[in-house]
């Protein structure tokens, strides 16, 4: 005769947007991102150093200028990476970055997007814009998203880094037309090579037109909080990545909550998709 197993606790408070869970924690400390927590609640982004070996960085900028060859100059890109190429499943799933996920879009968070840009010398800029795109204002207390942006040549303002105007996040709204012409008090996330700069769905931000010779590539992995719709739909490959990567990608892809069951609501999941709801 089998055993019982054993119902799930509740949980029943939930975590203020800048509090790191009990459960979170000692991985924060093991990885020495607890710097990083607080800036990235506190100033709405921060800069993850060494979040990979220089090997990585290098066969994950090949691969973004492999997808993206033409027209050479130009700015251009690539989306629904993760169904690619096994480099950015591993930008997906690196340790620290999934730390860092937890930590501002909750327990049980989704991937949302992975995009790879290609940006040369030259006047191109993105719209000053906040992240949350899909939201009215005011935005939520507790970050929906957050942007993971892999700079494997790292950059500055020069070369194109991405600008962010502080404190702008503490408005949870979206900028208007003059403040989005403006850009007032914008100021470069320079990051080393090697880094992943990051930026909550509230900030307003954009980029700088880069000055220098040669290209920015960077790959940007975004994740969400459980509850939101993604980006990009990868119901396509999910099997074959889920049996390829495991339990975490599984976690990223939805399946490890009852929102995207196959069946409808699946009960042996509710207990714990609202708790990670709550964390």
């Amino acid at each position: 005769m089998s055993e019982a197993v054993a119902e799930p606790e509740i949980i029943y408070d939930t975590l203020p947007p800048d509090a790191i869970s009990d459960e979170l924690a000692p991985v924060v400390d093991e990885l020495g991102l607890r710097e990083n927590c607080r800036q990235l609640a506190m100033e709405g982004y921060t800069v993850v150093e060494d979040a990979a070996p220089p090997e990585f960085n290098a066969r994950l900028r090949d691969k973004i200028r492999e997808i993206s060859p033409e027209p050479e100059g130009e700015t251009r890109g690539a989306n629904l990476l993760l169904a690619k190429d096994a480099v950015f499943a591993e930008a997906a799933l690196n340790p620290k970055i999934m730390a860092m996920a937890e930590f501002s879009v909750g327990r049980g968070f989704l991937i949302t997007q992975i995009a790879s840009s290609i940006m040369p010398k030259g006047p191109f800029a993105i719209r000053l814009h906040a992240d949350s795109s899909w939201l009215p204002a005011p935005f939520p207390a507790h970050n929906t998203l957050l942007t993971a942006c892999w700079t494997p040549d790292g950059y500055d303002k020069e070369s194109g880094a991405t600008l962010v105007i502080p404190g702008s996040g503490n408005l949870r709204r979206h900028p208007n037309a003059e403040e989005t012409e403006a850009k007032a008090g914008a100021i470069a996330i320079e990051a080393p090579p090697n880094s992943v700069a990051m930026w909550d769905g509230n900030i307003w931000h954009a980029n700088w037109p880069r000055q220098t010779d040669g290209e920015r590539v960077v790959c940007h992995v975004a994740y969400t909080r459980l509850m939101m719709r993604p980006v990009e739909d990868y119901s396509a490959h999910a099997d074959e990545l889920i049996e390829r990567y495991g339990k975490r990608m599984s976690q990223l892809l939805g399946r490890e909550d009852f929102l995207y069951s196959a069946g409808g609501f699946d009960p042996a999941l509710g207990i714990p998709t609202q708790n990670n709801a709550k964390r």
